[in-house]
């Protein structure tokens, strides 16, 4: 019974749903965060278009996978899966991000326990706490809420925003990777890179990705 409630939810329109809420909702986080912090609002999302924070997403459906899979448990073991589920999204994320584009978005080089300024304990335990809130207070009517991605109407607007959301990614990684070889003085080559060029110039990418550093240089 708890295999087949499992296997229920754990399919493409609930994990695209939790990804999408995630993503906005991290967003939202981010900014609140940095008025805070600071007193202004900043922009953090991760996207050309729309308002997603995209590491908040996935990580928002590592901790519902692994909610489901810890319902049973104690607390301690529910702290210590949520502990390592938000290391490993945000180092491998960090990764993936430098090795493709260049570029990080976050540095812990300053925190205690750090591991190549990536991931550290205090941000893991972070998603610790946050994940055992989610747990006791989110969990049970998010799996209510679910239920209604069954629908046919929740399907077919899964499946749009999904081609949306995979232009929107595909095109900000296009015009990442434009940003970073023309600080390096690389020309556009075809007319498309010059339409990216005159559109995403650098002075809006610095606007829409404000945290967003590029490796072995001084400059943004």
């Amino acid at each position: 019974m708890i295999e087949d409630a499992i296997k229920s939810r754990i399919n493409f329109h609930t994990l695209f749903w939790l990804f999408m809420v995630g993503s906005l909702l991290g967003f939202g986080i981010e900014g609140v965060w940095a008025m805070m912090k600071t007193g202004n609002w900043e922009h953090h999302a991760a996207t050309l278009w729309g308002p997603f924070c995209i590491i908040y997403g996935v990580g928002a459906v590592f901790v519902y996978v692994t909610s489901h899979f810890l319902r049973n448990q104690n607390i301690l073991a529910k702290f210590c899966a949520y502990f390592l589920a938000g290391a490993l999204v945000e180092y491998f994320g960090s990764l993936l991000q430098e090795v493709c584009f260049g570029s990080v978005s976050w540095d812990y080089s300053a925190h205690f326990m750090n591991i190549g300024g990536r991931v550290s304990l205090q941000m893991a335990l972070i998603w610790g706490v946050l994940g055992i809130a989610f747990m006791y207070t989110l969990y049970p009517a998010i799996n209510k809420l679910l239920t209604k991605c069954y629908r046919k109407p929740m399907k077919i607007a899964a499946r749009a925003l999904a081609v949306f959301m995979a232009v929107n990614l595909s095109l900000t990684a296009f015009a990442v990777m434009r940003w970073q070889v023309r600080r390096e003085g690389v020309p556009p080559s075809s007319g498309i890179e010059q339409l990216m060029d005159s559109t995403y110039n650098n002075e809006k990418m610095e606007r829409l990705f404000t945290n967003m550093t590029f490796v072995g240089c001084s400059c943004r």
